[in-house]
C-alpha cells in the first residue's frame, strides 16, 4: 500500500511540475518576440492578402486599360491623318475610291481566314480606280513591329485571298499579285 501512494504522490508531484513548466512556456511565450511575430501574422491574414493582391490587381488593369484606350485614339488619329492624305494622293474627282477597313476576300466573296492563326486580315485602306485595286495601304505607329500581319497577310493571299468586296456595288475587285501592302508609319 505503502507503494501505491509512493507512486501517485510522485504521479501528482510530475503533473505539478508539468503544468508549471506549461504556464511558465506561456508566459514567457506571451511576453516574447516571437509572439508578437505570431500575432503579426494573425492579422496579416489569407483574407488580407487576398485584399491587397485585388488592390493591385484593379490598379493593373486601369492602367492597361487606359493605355489601351491612348493607343486606340493614337491610332484612329493616324488613320485619319492618312486618309487625308490619301484623299489629295487619290482624288476622288479622278476616278479614285478609298475602301477602308477592308476584309481579304475569294474569288466567292468569302472572307479568308489565314490557316495559321485562323484570323482574317482587314487592310486599313484599299484605293481602288474603275473597279480595280491600284493601292493598298497598312496604317501604323512608327515603332509597331508589323512582320507577323503582314506574314500573316502573306499567308492569306497564297490561299486566295485576293479580292476585296466594294461596299457601294457589292463587287469584287481583285488585288493584283505584285501588289504588296505599302506600311505607312506616323507618329
Amino acid at each position: 500500500m505503502l507503494e501505491i501512494i509512493k507512486k501517485l504522490a510522485s504521479k501528482s508531484m510530475e503533473t505539478s511540475v508539468g503544468e508549471g513548466l506549461k504556464e511558465t512556456a506561456i508566459k514567457s511565450l506571451k511576453e516574447s518576440p516571437l509572439q508578437s511575430s505570431i500575432e503579426s501574422i494573425e492579422n496579416s491574414s489569407l483574407e488580407g492578402v487576398k485584399a491587397q493582391n485585388e488592390l493591385i490587381a484593379e490598379k493593373i488593369n486601369a492602367e492597361k486599360i487606359e493605355q489601351i484606350e491612348k493607343n486606340r485614339e493614337a491610332g484612329a488619329n493616324r488613320e485619319d491623318l492618312a486618309h487625308k492624305e490619301l484623299k489629295k494622293e487619290f482624288p476622288e474627282d479622278e476616278g479614285y475610291k478609298i475602301e477602308r477597313e477592308q476584309y481579304l476576300r475569294d474569288k466567292d466573296g468569302n472572307i479568308v481566314k489565314d490557316s495559321e492563326t485562323g484570323e482574317a486580315r482587314r487592310i486599313d485602306f484599299i484605293v481602288t480606280k474603275d473597279g480595280k485595286v491600284v493601292k493598298s495601304i497598312e496604317v501604323t505607329s512608327e515603332t509597331a513591329p508589323k512582320e507577323a500581319q503582314i506574314a500573316k497577310e502573306d499567308r492569306i493571299r497564297n490561299e486566295g485571298g485576293n479580292f476585296i468586296k466594294d461596299r457601294d456595288t457589292g463587287q469584287l475587285a481583285e488585288i493584283p499579285k505584285e501588289n504588296k501592302t505599302e506600311v505607312r508609319r506616323y507618329a
